[in-house]
């Protein structure tokens, strides 16, 4: 029996060659348009500036991070889970990666070893938790107004809502503390996905087509005087489906959604279509259409982590796989 050393044979798995002590895990990833909005105050008639909300976001990872982790966690007691910032590498212009940790407590249960079938009691408190690592990818680029992020689907992890949730705390602790002159808060958007057009494509008829855009997007005198406070910031906008046809023209739903995907200043925010298939009655929508990938990353043999830094090395390559498409 050979014990203790590197063998550096290469061994050929499912098409993909590895070393014998190579562990490759197939990683979902999601991706979604982030957007840092400026708060601002009635005497406040500056313009937007992404320079600035970079800087701030900067400036606020900075604040996080610099923080004991006892004051950086968020206990989401209804989930029974604390989430924190671990790690933050900034690449500078708008471009971060970010590793997120949780655990859950409250969860104690037997023991097993599963291969001996002996038991080994509870050897966990009710307050100790498994820590779990969620991997996001925040790029900026050029003048664009929101940022695309990459979101790694961790089952036992954080979803993209904790993190923004925990992230704009975060913003408001850090302008309270640091006396930032703008207030900001973040919110996202789901990338669609090629999938929406394949579903389009599978349509007999098609009974209904909404766009959700802006109001502030409309201008024209209805508008103006629909002008009201509570009126909804969003508007559905209804289009007629042309008479003697049973579907919408195809170069007219990708024109659409050619929009929705943009990544600066889409006036589109969502499309929802009705109709019928070959199933019968269906209705899809741009926001439950993500945009989804999976990556083959390098797993810690210890544990079966994902490999960090393999991981941001994977999703970059992609996000500039995708770029080179555009």
């Amino acid at each position: 029996m050979t014990v203790g050393f590197y063998c550096p044979i290469l061994c050929e798995v499912e098409g993909v060659k590895m070393s014998a002590q190579e562990l490759k895990k197939s990683v979902p990833i999601y991706f979604y348009y982030l957007t840092i909005s400026k708060q601002k105050g009635s005497k406040d008639e500056s313009i937007y500036d992404i320079s600035k909300v970079i800087d701030s976001l900067s400036n606020m990872f900075t604040y996080v991070i610099g923080k004991d982790l006892t004051e950086r966690k968020k206990d989401n007691k209804s989930s029974e889970k604390v989430i924190w910032l671990d790690s933050v590498k900034d690449l500078k212009d708008g471009n971060y990666d970010l590793i997120f940790k949780s655990a859950k407590y409250n969860h104690v249960r037997n023991e097993i070893d599963t291969e001996t079938m002996k038991e080994l009691g509870t050897r966990k408190r009710q307050q100790d938790g498994d820590e779990e690592k969620t991997h996001l990818c925040i790029r900026h680029s050029g003048n664009e107004m929101r940022f695309l992020t990459v979101h790694e689907s961790n089952h036992y992890g954080i979803t993209l809502n904790g993190i923004v949730e925990y992230l704009n705390e975060q913003f408001i602790k850090y302008n309270e503390d640091c006396k930032d002159e703008f207030h900001y808060i973040i919110s996202y958007d789901i990338m669609p996905g090629e999938d929406f057009l394949s579903s389009i494509k599978k349509a007999r008829t098609m009974s209904a087509l909404k766009l959700i855009v802006s109001k502030d997007d409309i201008k024209d005198d209805f508008m103006g005087f629909a002008g009201r406070t509570d009126i909804d910031d969003e508007v559905e906008i209804c289009i007629k489906r042309p008479k003697g046809v049973k579907k919408y023209p195809d170069n007219l739903i990708q024109a659409y959604f050619r929009e929705n995907q943009k990544k600066q200043n889409s006036k589109i925010k969502r499309i929802t279509i009705k109709g019928t298939n070959e199933a019968g009655k269906f209705e899809i929508d741009t926001d439950l259409m993500k945009m989804k990938h999976y990556l083959s990353v390098k797993g810690l043999t210890n544990t079966n982590e994902v490999d960090s830094y393999d991981f941001f090395l994977r999703a970059q390559e992609f996000i500039d796989e995708m770029r080179n498409k555009q």
